[in-house]
């Protein structure tokens, strides 16, 4: 089974660098303590030496022929769990106590299982992602800069992120056409001063649902701010330091925390 052919259509490359698995695995300082929720683990380029560092492993595999001799590619280790199905379905939340994921994820569906996972992030401690270059660098941009955007400030509102190197295609078979790198996204609690974490995301969707335009007028036509309030609003942000004239991208997280409490407290429902 370990030549078994990749599925375009499952977006499969498979990791083939020993060392970059290595490194990956160290990087989420593993310890016989930790449960590992490991998403599509292909043909095991991980699997094996994860099972060797956690006590518990659970493998969430979509293509059936892979998670079907997971386990006998790698050995059979006693404390892996191998799940065939959709990780975007897996029901995180029913974990027992907290997890740590480690994944290589394919690039088409990537921010979707990052979404999902940040919703079940009262179960997660940590992840261990690789992802396509461009997307790890939206992941961990700062304000002000092109890859700055939604993405961003969700994955930042959860989570200390942080890029910790760079995977040439190289090390994959097959070869994709871009570059891969490795993130680290440490789980936290929402940042106070958001009482209602729904209502902070669609503020946040709303101010870059028309990029590079100025707040005000990306919020106008939004679903956020009732339009008998519209100018009451847009002043006591004026009064709290956001000029509704700047760009959502020049916003720092703590700037959308406190915009977000300004417009909840005072939408007058």
């Amino acid at each position: 089974m370990t030549g078994v052919r990749p599925k375009k259509s499952l977006g499969q490359n498979f990791l083939a660098d020993e060392n970059i698995a290595s490194r990956i695995i160290r990087s989420a300082s593993l310890t016989k303590d930790d449960t590992v929720v490991e998403i599509g683990p292909g043909r095991g380029a991980l699997t094996r030496e994860l099972a060797e560092k956690a006590g518990r492993v659970i493998a969430i595999e979509l293509d059936e022929r892979l998670a079907g001799h997971l386990k006998e590619i790698i050995g059979n280790p006693p404390n892996l769990q191998v799940v065939a199905g959709d990780a975007l379905k897996f029901p995180y939340e029913s974990l027992p106590g907290k997890v740590k994921v480690v994944a290589n994820l394919p690039y088409y569906i990537s921010t979707p299982i990052i979404t999902r996972l940040l919703k079940a992030h009262d179960k997660i401690s940590s992840m261990i992602l690789m992802l396509q270059k461009e997307v790890a660098e939206r992941l961990t941009a700062s304000p002000g800069g092109r890859d700055y955007g939604y993405m961003s400030v969700m994955v930042q509102f959860h989570a200390e992120a942080e890029m910790l190197f760079t995977v040439p295609k190289q090390a994959f078979t097959p070869v994709p056409k871009v570059d891969s790198a490795v993130v680290r996204l440490g789980l936290r609690d929402a940042p106070k001063g958001i009482s209602d974490p729904v209502f902070f995301e669609r503020v946040v969707s709303a101010a870059f649902s028309k990029r590079r335009k100025m707040l005000k007028n990306s919020l106008k036509n939004s679903n956020v701010i009732p339009p008998d309030r519209f100018d009451f609003l847009i002043e006591r942000l004026l009064a709290s330091g956001i000029d509704p004239s700047r760009r959502a991208e020049t916003l720092s997280l703590p700037e959308f925390v406190l915009m977000t409490g300004i417009l909840f407290e005072n939408r007058g429902l």
